[in-house]
């Protein structure tokens, strides 16, 4: 599903970011990927999106060499991925359930269609409660709840969650981690998740990918536990 072989990203500032990165991530896996600020995180994630392209070696997800996308191309490629942030990005002006079918308007999704969809991510997400309610009127884990259900409304292949647990509490990351491992679950969906939670880390064990100075310095493939501090 994610495949990097040999992939080394040098910006124009002279920074270089990764170094002879090589992973292989299966369909269905889900993995963390934890390291210190600077240590590469963000540019993986920008590597797989599309975002950004690598200077040197091969980034494909799901059979696509990402690399080698057009500007023009990036739209459609990223329909095979979700993206969840830290800080939400949901429409403050629009309900959760409009939040969650706007992702599917702009692709000009049919309606009948839309509304299916939005009411069996609801009931997966365990937020049907809060369907009428406006972002500003729920709490920060219920908003990561959205955020989750509106990046998979296109059954992307592909979810990457970034530092989705770094502004709510411990109960409120333990809904969103329940969430995402329904998700993994259910649907199949791969799901890489950025994040700086060792507690989550060594509570919910899973692949761990250790990155630091923009090498992985450890893939942890049955979980394990983190020590020190990320």
């Amino acid at each position: 599903m994610i495949e990097c072989s040999s992939v080394y990203k040098r910006y124009k500032s002279g920074t270089n970011a990764l170094y002879d990165i090589n992973l292989d991530i299966d369909q269905g896996e889900f993995v963390y990927v934890i390291g210190p600020t600077g240590a590469g995180k963000s540019t993986l994630i920008k590597l797989l999106d599309g975002e950004e392209t690598p200077t040197k070696g091969l980034v494909k997800v799901a059979g696509i060499d990402v690399g080698k996308l057009k500007r023009r191309q990036i739209p459609l490629y990223r329909r095979n991925i979700g993206v969840v942030f830290q800080d939400y990005k949901l429409l403050a002006t629009k309900t959760v359930a409009e939040n969650i079918a706007y992702a599917l308007e702009v692709i000009n999704v049919k309606k009948p269609q839309i509304d299916k969809r939005v009411k069996e991510l609801l009931e997966i997400l365990n937020i049907p409660e809060i369907k009428d309610a406006f972002p500003d009127n729920i709490s920060g884990g219920q908003q990561q709840r959205v955020a989750i259900a509106r990046a998979m409304a296109n059954r992307p292949k592909v979810l990457i969650a970034d530092e989705p647990t770094g502004n709510l509490d411990l109960n409120m990351s333990m809904e969103v981690m329940d969430s995402l491992e329904r998700i993994n679950a259910k649907y199949g969906t791969t799901i890489v998740m950025v994040t700086h939670d060792v507690g989550i880390v060594n509570r919910r064990r899973k692949r761990t990918l250790v990155l630091e100075h923009g090498h992985i310095v450890a893939d942890l493939l049955d979980g394990g536990y983190v020590t020190h501090d990320i």
